[in-house]
């Protein structure tokens, strides 16, 4: 399962811009969901190329990891900023909290993964599901 975390947490990126555009399609129209979308992509896009890079380099020797990951971060964060300056660039009139507000949810989606990854690793390892620990009674 960890071999396919990264690109679960782009998949659960892609989920969360789409029912948040849902939302804004709802709620405020077409238009805002669009730049919903614009920046939901901004965020989607270059994570999706970071996670199949570093799954591309499994099996190579472990202190290149450090490098490649660290680059290829850096490349990330710089492409999603300009593919959101693309998005600026391209359009006449700026929906601006839409656009950060798809580029905010893609950016934070992966953080609620974490529970749900810890709870599947404990069901994996045949450990209870709940987090209690078993505590010691004192007489």
């Amino acid at each position: 399962m960890r071999d396919r975390l990264p690109f679960v947490a782009v998949g659960f990126q892609v989920t969360s811009v789409v029912i948040c555009a849902l939302g804004a399609w709802i709620f405020s129209g077409a238009s805002e969901a669009l730049f919903v979308l614009y920046g939901g992509a901004s965020a989607v896009i270059p994570n999706g190329l970071f996670a199949l890079r570093l799954s591309l380099h499994r099996g190579r020797p472990p202190e290149t990891y450090p490098v490649v990951f660290f680059v290829g971060e850096a490349l990330k964060v710089l492409s999603s900023v300009a593919l959101l300056g693309l998005v600026v660039q391209g359009q006449d009139e700026v929906r601006w909290l839409a656009l950060l507000i798809g580029w905010i949810v893609a950016l934070k989606a992966p953080l609620l993964l974490l529970p749900w990854w810890h709870w599947q690793s404990r069901r994996s390892a045949g450990r209870p599901e709940m987090l209690v620990s078993k505590s010691k009674t004192f007489s």
